[in-house]
C-alpha cells in the first residue's frame, strides 16, 4: 500500500507563535538573517519572506517523521522551526545531516539567543516604541465588550495557576522591568491625547486574547501570540526595540488585565 499522501496542517496560531520564538529571524546554525522585506514606500507593508517547517514530518514517509506523535502534537509551535528559504529546503533534502536532535538543538539555540537580545534590548525602550506598539493595539476596533479593567489575581497566582512554563515565566518578568515606564507612558496619551487610550488599549488586547485561545493554544502559546501580534501590527519597524517594547506592553497588559482562566 502506498504512503498515506494525508498531510497534518499547521495552525496559523501556532505559525505565528514559533515566528515571535524565532524573533523573525533563520533559526538555522548559523545564519540569523532577517526574514522580512522592509517596505520602500509609505503605503506598502512589510513582506515575511520565512518558512515555517516541521522538524518531524507532518505526514507519513516525510523527513523524520515519527509515528508516535499525535497530529496536534506534529502542529505545534514545538514540533516547528522558521527557516530562510535555502535552508529550509536544505532540511527536508540533506537528512543525513538534518536530524531531528541538530534541529531542535538549533531551535532551541536561537530562541534562547532571541531572547537574550530582546532582554538587552529592554533597557533601550523609549515612548517612540511603545507609541508604535500601543497606538496600533488600542486603536483597532475590539468587538462589543465591557470596557476597563477587572481587578487581576495576583501576578504569581495567575502564573501558577495557568501552569505558565519557566521561560513564559522568564519573558514576563523580562517585561515588566519596562512596567513603570508602560504605565506612564499609557497615562500621558490618556491624559493628554487620547482620552481613553488605556481602556480601547485593554479592550483590544483581551479581544486578541480571547482570539488565541479559540485557536486551542496553551497558555504559554498564547503569551506569544500576543507579543507576536503586536509586533505584526506594529508597521514596518522590525527592531530589537519594538520587539522589547511589544514584550514590554503584553506582559504589563498580562499582569493588569483580568485574562487567562481562574478558579
Amino acid at each position: 500500500m502506498a504512503p498515506s499522501s494525508v498531510r497534518d496542517r499547521v495552525p496559523p496560531a501556532q505559525e505565528k507563535v514559533v515566528i515571535s520564538r524565532s524573533g523573525n529571524k533563520c533559526a538555522y546554525p548559523d545564519c540569523g538573517v532577517v526574514l522580512t522585506i522592509s517596505p520602500k514606500n509609505s503605503g506598502d507593508r512589510p513582506k515575511a519572506t520565512g518558512k515555517v517547517a516541521h522538524i518531524a514530518a507532518a505526514s507519513p514517509g516525510g523527513p523524520r517523521y515519527d509515528e508516535s506523535m499525535t497530529a496536534q502534537e506534529r502542529g505545534s509551535a514545538d514540533n516547528l522551526i522558521y527557516l530562510c528559504g535555502p535552508h529550509h529546503d536544505a532540511i527536508d533534502s540533506q537528512l543525513e545531516h538534518h536530524t531531528r536532535e541538530l534541529l531542535l538543538t538549533a531551535k532551541r539555540r536561537h530562541e534562547q539567543a532571541v531572547d537574550r537580545a530582546v532582554r538587552s534590548a529592554l533597557g533601550t525602550v523609549s515612548y517612540v516604541e511603545l507609541e508604535v506598539v500601543c497606538t496600533v493595539i488600542s486603536n483597532a476596533p475590539p468587538p462589543p465588550q465591557k470596557m476597563g479593567i477587572e481587578r487581576a489575581l495576583p501576578l504569581q497566582d495567575k502564573i501558577q495557576l495557568n501552569g505558565l512554563g519557566l521561560t513564559s515565566v522568564q519573558r514576563i518578568t523580562d517585561g515588566l522591568s519596562q512596567a513603570a515606564r508602560v504605565a506612564q507612558f499609557i497615562e500621558f496619551q490618556h491624559s493628554t491625547i487620547q482620552p481613553g487610550f488605556g481602556r480601547r488599549l485593554v479592550a483590544r488586547f483581551k479581544s486578541d486574547y480571547f482570539a488565541a485561545l479559540a485557536e486551542g493554544l496553551e497558555p504559554d502559546g498564547v503569551f506569544d501570540y500576543l507579543v507576536q501580534t503586536a509586533i505584526d501590527n506594529a508597521g514596518p519597524r522590525d527592531t530589537p526595540e519594538i520587539h522589547a517594547a511589544a514584550l514590554s506592553v503584553v506582559a504589563y497588559l498580562f499582569e493588569i488585565c483580568e485574562i487567562f482562566e481562574r478558579e
